[in-house]
């Protein structure tokens, strides 16, 4: 098996030096992350090589370069690198989902220039993967590539990771571009994200944007299932803590220790960016200068800051004003002996990082919003059994993992300040002991676990959807289906109504049948060896008004009433709910807008059709926890629905309509045909061999599948 990644860069870049290229190692977490993966599955990578050339013979030596590595690049124009990367990605995408409303920039050629770079992407894919291999697609640069990619290869294993905050749908709701962007996610089978609260927030915005519903973290789309997910990314774990163990590492450490180790060490290593609050860091510090003489001369700040998009006005501005406050701040405390903060910017090589880490006392780690943030977990795997302490913003993901870090609002500069004074005070025993703790769960969730949970999340996702896949009826089994309904001589065909004989309308009255169901229903009752039965949650008096006419048999609002030769039996009798349940439906509809009630003979359905889809799941899970004790006290059943909830007897369930069925007659052709959960009930009770039908989503309990309900009737005809 082969597993395609695909980046926006590759974890190699070309550099033009001369008349010769020279490749280094690609700058990021990402990069970093995903290049020292130790995977059984074969690896390729696709991406951009870091630069722009329009000469096809430069081109083709740079491919013929990185395809030793099983790397394929994707070329871009100087257009395109200002407007998909530098504009849709990093000034429209980037600011957004670190909250940063104030700095997106809107520009319809952005989007252009993004959707065409997505399709180049697609088309070195396609060139490269075949049907049985893994495709894992990375970051906010390529969401629109998974269903591009599903347009191509309806099987492939399509995975997806964002790697940067997802916003709240407060914040979502504001892109122009926002349902082609979700659409663009759902191609893919697996949508992972660093931590829990940023799926919450992608489940949140398909609900209200697609109008699709996540339950247990899965949707169900209408041939397969695209599950979303947490995988905190983590370090290689060894590597950081045993590099102090390298010669290389040790010299750099006792060159880095006569420099600086005459002063407590804090340590900063950021990429130039304002979402990683340097400029409230450098606040923060000061302020704890000036509130702590007794630490001057005995404190250092090292700030290590790796360029980044520094062309960009937003990022020069950044640069700019954190150099002034830089040298503001010097000016003011620095003295012969000793210099209050320590300005890198550049990148550092491996060796001197590691060291850094090790021998920095407090490594301070205050993004204003940031997906994971790898650096904290570097530091502290590299300080391996030295003390340090790690003090972290909550708005990093990785403070989910790192409860035992000083823990800090990175916007409040006194907080920043009390944690380093925090920090210096901690006695060296406690320090241990909160590293140890930290060790303990970074060493288990380490890179190549992250990638391996991944990938088996995707693998499984997989078999079930190839599972789920097969029971999707096509020509072929339409075709066994009508050779079997030939044979037979006695047959139960049992058909729900809304959402399979008809589409769903916004009001429940407005669903009439029309002339094609008849002329279907008149075609199946009229052979003798059929026994039709319409098995509804429709109440008695509409269903004998619409098919009463017809020779066939119909179970009313879910069995509770059950016609059959001509006569209506009924099987519950009276109301069964009381005041304190009509009260508590009553409360809900005051508070939703769109929805209503309907009271039945036996039961009562709160409707939410035309609801907001965020709005209705909050009041459907308030409506269940407030009816259930009533309702246990009178032994009532909750029954969710679709869009609907339902308060009824438990007796009256479909699968008890089948079970009856079966215990008077033999057929030697059953097939049950629903589009709800009410109709899973049905589906269980059928015997095994039994041909059943789940309409739209995917069902466990149903052999096969339609796509959609206006399919239902062209199948039924093709029996005929």
């Amino acid at each position: 098996m082969r597993l395609f990644i695909i980046s926006n860069r590759l974890p190699l870049k070309a550099q033009r030096v001369g008349k010769e290229f020279r490749f280094s190692r690609s700058e990021g977490g990402l990069a970093t992350g995903l290049d020292s993966l130790e995977m059984s599955v074969e690896k390729y990578w696709i991406g951009w090589p870091g630069l722009y050339t329009e000469n096809e013979g430069e081109k083709e030596n740079i491919r013929l370069y990185l395809e030793k590595f099983h790397f394929f690049p994707v070329f871009l124009s100087s257009r395109q690198i200002h407007d998909y990367y530098e504009g849709y990605s990093n000034s429209t995408v980037w600011p957004l989902c670190h909250y940063f409303f104030s700095y997106v920039q809107y520009d319809r050629s952005f989007w252009q220039a993004y959707r065409e770079v997505n399709q180049l992407f697609c088309e070195v894919a396609v060139s490269l993967i075949r049907a049985d291999d893994m495709v894992w697609v990375q970051d906010y640069q390529l969401m629109l590539l998974p269903a591009m990619l599903r347009t191509y290869f309806p099987a492939v294993s399509i995975g997806y990771f964002h790697h940067i905050p997802f916003p709240s749908y407060e914040l979502f709701r504001v892109l122009p571009e926002k349902a082609d962007v979700l659409k663009g996610l759902l191609g893919a089978d697996l949508i992972a994200f660093h931590t829990h609260d940023y799926m919450r927030h992608f489940s949140i915005a398909v609900q209200r944007v697609c109008h699709l519903n996540f339950r247990f973290g899965e949707v169900r789309l209408l041939n397969r299932i695209v599950h979303a997910d947490a995988f905190p990314m983590g370090i290689n774990y060894r590597l950081y803590y045993d590099s102090i163990l390298r010669p290389e590492v040790e010299r750099a450490l006792y060159q880095l220790s006569q420099n600086l180790g005459r002063y407590k060490l804090i340590l900063t290593v950021d990429r130039l960016d304002y979402s990683k609050g340097i400029l409230h860091r450098l606040k923060g510090f000061e302020l704890f200068l000036e509130k702590h003489p007794e630490y001057w001369e005995k404190v250092s700040l090292v700030m290590i800051i790796v360029p980044s998009r520094d062309q960009v006005k937003k990022y020069a501005d950044l640069k700019m004003k954190m150099e002034e406050m830089i040298g503001t701040i010097n000016g003011e405390y620095a003295t012969l002996n000793w210099t209050p903060i320590h300005y890198f910017y550049h990148g550092f090589p491996f060796e001197e990082l590691v060291a850094l880490y090790h021998l920095a006392d407090i490594a301070l780690v205050t993004p204003l919003r940031d997906g994971m943030n790898l650096v904290a977990k570097e530091y502290v795997a590299a300080k391996r059994e030295r003390p340090g302490i790690l003090i972290l913003s909550e708005m990093a993901g990785a403070a989910i993992e790192l409860p035992e870090a000083l823990l800090i609002n990175p916007n409040d500069i006194n907080e920043i300040e009390r944690a380093i004074c925090k920090a210096l005070q901690m006695p060296k025993q406690e320090q241990l002991k909160k590293l140890r703790r930290m060790q303990q769960v970074i060493s288990r969730q380490t890179v190549n676990k992250w990638a391996a949970d991944f990938v088996a999340g995707l693998q499984n996702i997989r078999r079930r959807n190839d599972v789920l896949g097969r029971k999707l009826i096509g020509a072929d089994l339409k075709a066994y289906f009508r050779t079997v309904y030939a044979k037979a001589l006695h047959r139960l065909i049992m058909l729900d109504y809304d959402g399979t004989l008809v589409g769903f309308a916004e009001e429940p009255q407005e669903a009439l049948p029309h002339t094609e169901v008849y002329e279907v229903l008149e075609a199946l009752v009229g052979d003798s060896r059929n026994k039709v039965v319409i098995c509804s949650g429709r109440d008695l008096d509409t269903l004998e008004r619409w098919f009463g006419h017809l020779s066939l048999e119909i179970a009313a609002e879910h069995g509770a009433f059950y016609k059959t030769q001509g006569k209506w039996l009924q099987n519950v009798h009276g109301e069964l709910w009381n005041e304190e349940i009509l009260n508590l439906l009553q409360q809900i509809i005051d508070k939703t807008p769109g929805s209503m009630l309907e009271i039945k003979r036996t039961s009562v359905v709160w409707h939410y059709r035309n609801v907001n889809n965020w709005l209705a799941g909050v009041r459907e899970k308030q409506l269940i926890d407030s009816l259930r004790r009533p309702c246990e006290q009178l032994g009532l059943h909750i029954m969710r629905g679709n869009k609907i909830v339902e308060i009824k007897s438990p007796a009256c369930t479909k699968g008890a309509v089948v079970r009856k069925l079966l215990e008077k007659e033999h057929y030697d052709f059953m097939m049950a045909i629903g589009d709800d959960t009410t109709d899973e009930d049905m589906f269980e009770a059928m015997p095994a061999d039994a041909v059943t039908i789940k309409i739209g989503e995917l069902s466990d309990n149903a052999r096969y599948n339609l796509a959609e309900q206006s399919q239902t009737l062209p199948f039924l005809r093709a029996l005929l």
